[in-house]
């Protein structure tokens, strides 16, 4: 069984809290990123793992844009659901 939204961490693109565990490979509903462990401290750098050519950096700006890690993931994401907003983004989106 799933962990509960309160027990479940923030994904390193999106900032929604869709993970089970950071850095377990685990993949955001919300915009399609494989959280393969990268953070802020390397953002930038493409790590030609799980994501392919595309650093977290990167991924973070196409979400802002679109709404996904990369356009090619539109099919496939969904919106964050109002528990999976960190407080922050929550009211900001009220």
């Amino acid at each position: 069984m799933g962990k509960t939204v309160e027990n479940r961490f923030c994904c390193p693109c999106c900032g929604c809290k869709t993970l089970e565990a950071p850095g377990a490979l685990g993949l955001c509903p919300v915009c399609w990123w494989e959280d393969d462990g990268q953070e802020d401290s390397d953002a930038a750098e493409v790590r030609l793992t799980v994501n392919g050519e595309l650093s977290l950096e990167e991924a973070r700006a196409y979400y802002a844009q679109c709404g996904a890690s990369h356009p090619r993931f539109l099919p496939y994401v969904r919106k964050p659901l109002a528990s999976e907003l960190r407080p922050s983004t929550a009211d900001a989106a009220d």
